[in-house]
């Protein structure tokens, strides 16, 4: 029995984008007779059984490897009993429409063998790869070396993604994206399937250049619109895909034009392909290598003054064996205790202990090694320069550079929730229970406008979607939430459009599924990690949590020791508090209750070298039995106390408990600093 359409997906490790599609493929069936087919290539994430659980109507193909985009493709078209067969890629979201658009155009266009629409990423902006041309020597070469960058409104130079023509347009194009293409099941017949010596990139070019050489159109038209989560995010700057993106350019090129072209400009070809793979290589390697190498120069410099400073007037030839060794251990030290791993490269604990350990290291070598005992305090002056200028380039780079969200306290993204409904109640309620995913709830968008006005939970309906661009603007949104059971598809579209060139990032939680989907990102937001309240923080943490209260309360109180006897002359009281400190225990600590109102709190800084209070924690509170206690120790300032002054409220218990969550949760030193700089200006 021939049906309407069949539409096959490739699935590899893609779980929650796969499940958000197949609900929206749910919402846009339109009354048409449709099968569906999921061939999934050997996934390890649980996409095969949430199928067969969450769609038992939909025919999944599992395969017990990776096989390949191509191949997989094959599988399903061999069983595909569709008029029209739908190629869709599991990160793609389309709208109600986009189903019954594709069929009529192609129902209206007998002459039309493939028609694809509108591709979005996921900021709302226009995602160039949704139509192509074929890539001749001419539009690869423009390719290769920038010159469709450059120029991409030139019909000259922008032929590869046809960026001189209007997205709003209509078109007849040589190429559409793989990820969401529409074609006659005929055609394919016709043209053939999917070459499977194509295993990644290039086989949907390759198809369409065998359905034009039928004789077919194919069409590009902006009717109705999609999301492609990963068109944004896939950056062809490793190596191995660079490689293989032009090596299938290549392949196309030798398999379709290779006796239209001379052997010369094929191997120019060649070389160009492979100067642009090895200039990424080079890029990748030297991002990869600047941290190291910029705290070798560190280092180097540190030894360097430590030297002068010690032994102005020796020649520096006679340290030329001390300067490499001492180098070497602190850098092999630093790389040791993981400085340089993925995600660490930024923080200050394992560059602290790394520090740490050079010192006694090189220490040691001054007593077993006499021709490198200089003097052991070149070695101390240089440990001090060096944890300070490695350490102050990274505090540097996480607080202001551009790397800064990537800073504990700079994670916490204001975020909006549109659709103030019961599932944007539920997003609430699991976000406010999960401090570890980083969201603070600024308030809903609804597109009631009665809604205006409401709390749920504590927090209130800003205004409706008509004026999302100014809510973004007005509360300092980093992040837009959509609960999709008070939207539409469409809507959510229009809605990332309206908002477009806003730089927030936009997200999607399907309806009562327990992921929020963004680009290439997925948060789960329903299991709930077990947090280890009194363990989070390492112990160098607490080192240097401490070390640093110390410093800045010894300063504090050395400094106003002369105020504070005069404010004492001058009739101020010292008056006694019972708090609340760590673990619930009552606290006694001191201020001043008349006086010079300006150093009302500075007898808190003696009650900091004592270690009772800290300059960050939590919030000071009056001691009352069997009242709910702060977890952690108390501070002058903290991160409740500084949203409490951003919100220009009081903080209610929910809230109050989500930044205590966080802040033990992200507890370090780079934490301190941004609340302590939030909190002075």
């Amino acid at each position: 029995m021939t049906r309407d359409l069949s539409i096959i997906i490739v699935n590899y490790n893609v779980k929650a984008f796969l499940e958000q599609c197949l609900i929206a493929i749910e919402r846009a069936l339109g009354g048409l007779d449709i099968e569906v087919f999921v061939v999934d290539n050997a996934s390890v994430d649980g996409s095969q059984s949430m199928v067969r659980k969450r769609f038992p109507q939909v025919r999944l193909i599992e395969n017990t490897a990776n096989v390949g985009f191509s191949t997989a493709n094959n599988q399903a078209l061999k069983l595909a009993q569709g008029k029209y067969v739908l190629l869709l890629n599991p990160d793609t979201l389309i709208q109600e429409d986009t189903l019954t658009v594709l069929k009529r155009f192609l129902d209206a266009r007998p002459d039309v063998g493939a028609v694809g629409c509108k591709l979005l990423n996921p900021d709302g902006s226009f995602q160039i790869a949704s139509r192509r041309s074929f890539p001749t020597p001419w539009v690869a070469f423009c390719r290769i070396v920038w010159l469709s960058r450059i120029f991409p409104k030139s019909r000259l130079f922008g032929q590869y993604n046809v960026t001189y023509l209007d997205p709003d347009a209509e078109a007849e194009v040589d190429v559409l994206s793989g990820s969401l293409m529409m074609l006659r099941k005929s055609v394919i017949d016709q043209a053939g399937y999917f070459d499977e010596d194509y295993f990644m990139y290039g086989e949907d070019i390759d198809l369409c250049y065998r359905i034009k050489k039928a004789g077919w159109k194919i069409v590009y038209t902006p009717s109705t619109k999609a999301i492609h989560y990963k068109g944004e995010s896939t950056k062809k700057s490793e190596f191995s895909v660079i490689s293989t993106f032009y090596s299938t350019m290549l392949t196309f090129v030798n398999k379709h034009f290779g006796g239209r072209y001379s052997f010369l400009l094929r191997v120019l070809l060649t070389l160009g392909i492979y100067v642009r793979a090895v200039i990424a290589l080079f890029w990748q390697t030297l991002k990869n290598i600047a941290p190291p190498l910029l705290d070798l120069l560190l280092i180097l410099a540190s030894l360097f003054i430590a030297i002068r400073i010690r032994f102005p007037h020796y020649p520096l030839a006679r340290f030329s064996v001390v300067l490499p060794v001492y180098t070497v251990v602190w850098l092999s030290s630093i790389y040791l205790f993981r400085a340089y791993h993925g995600k660490e490269i930024f923080h200050l604990k394992n560059v602290l202990a790394g520090c740490m350990f050079g010192l006694l290291v090189n220490s040691t070598f001054t007593y077993f090694f006499k021709q490198f005992a200089y003097s052991r305090i070149v070695v101390l002056i240089s440990f001090l320069l060096i944890v300070a200028s490695v350490s102050l380039w990274r505090v540097v780079y996480r607080i202001a550079g551009p790397g800064s969200r990537s800073a504990p306290l700079s994670r916490l993204r204001r975020a909006i929730i549109i659709g103030a409904g019961r599932e944007g109640k539920r997003i609430l309620n699991k976000l406010r229970s999960r401090p570890d995913m980083h969201y603070e709830i600024c308030g809903f968008v609804d597109f009631d406008p009665h809604s205006i006005g409401r709390e749920i939970d504590g927090i209130e309906v800003l205004a409706t979607i008509d004026n999302i661009k100014d809510v973004i603007r007005v509360e300092r949104i980093d992040e837009v939430i959509f609960s999709s059971d008070r939207l539409t598809n469409a809507q959510i579209l229009e809605t990332i459009i309206r908002a477009r060139e806003s730089g927030v990032n936009f997200r999607i939680v399907p309806h009562e599924v327990e992921y929020i989907v963004a680009k290439s990102s997925v948060d789960d937001i329903e299991s709930m990690p077990l947090l280890d309240i009194t363990g989070v923080a390492g112990p160098l943490d607490l080192f240097v949590k401490r070390m640093f209260d110390l410093f800045v309360a010894a300063i504090v109180v050395v400094v106003t020791s002369p105020l504070c006897l005069l404010n004492i002359l001058i009739d101020g009281r010292l008056q006694r508090r019972a708090i609340v400190g760590a673990a619930g225990r009552a606290l006694s600590v001191h201020y001043f209750e008349r006086g010079l109102r300006f150093l009302r709190n500075i007898p808190l800084f003696f009650s900091i070298l004592f270690g009772r209070l800290s300059l960050v924690g939590s919030e000071i509170v009056d001691f009352k039995p069997g009242k709910l206690s702060p977890t952690y120790k108390p501070g002058l300032t903290g991160l409740g106390q500084v949203k409490a002054r951003e919100k220009k409220h009081a903080l209610t218990q929910k809230e109050k408990d989500y930044y205590n969550l966080y802040y033990i949760k992200n507890q370090s030193i780079i934490t301190d600093l941004q609340i302590i700089a939030k909190s002075l200006f």
